[in-house]
């Protein structure tokens, strides 16, 4: 079982290019389905560091965790050691803000600037205010 992992799963080496998935309750629809990082460090010869221009991942990975691309993508120049969590480094890359969607959160009708949406020149949507009456709605 072992020798069949070390096969299918070659060692990655430190400046190699690598693909990890992001899971998809951490992105919108419209956000990448993979994130790439570059091999900072190696733990152990078996748990690899992660990082790239927007952060570092505070967890170690597995080899079994990513594929390794045939490329260097990512130089280890460009790697800012911040240390982020993965969903904060996909809400970053992401055109539509992350995982979730932006809303007005009145109890109100929406008539004064007191409504920070309206204030922003925002209009509400329907998952604003639910069946509850809305002077900003589009």
């Amino acid at each position: 079982m072992k020798f069949r992992s070390i096969h299918k799963f070659p060692k990655a080496n430190i400046g190699d290019s690598v693909r990890v998935s992001l899971p998809d309750v951490d992105r919108g629809r419209a956000d990448p389905r993979n994130i790439i990082f570059g091999v900072v460090s190696i733990e152990d010869g078996q748990y690899y560091k992660l990082g790239n221009k927007y952060g570092t991942l505070p967890q170690l990975y597995t080899r079994n965790q990513f594929d390794v691309c045939p490329v260097s993508l990512i130089p280890l120049d460009e790697v800012v050691h911040v240390v982020k969590l993965l969903r904060e480094i996909g809400s970053q890359m992401s055109d539509g803000g992350g995982q979730g969607y932006k809303r007005c959160s009145c109890k109100r009708k929406c008539d004064t600037n007191r409504c920070k949406w309206k204030s922003s020149s925002n209009l509400c949507k329907s998952k604003c205010h639910g069946s509850m009456p809305c002077n900003n709605k589009g």
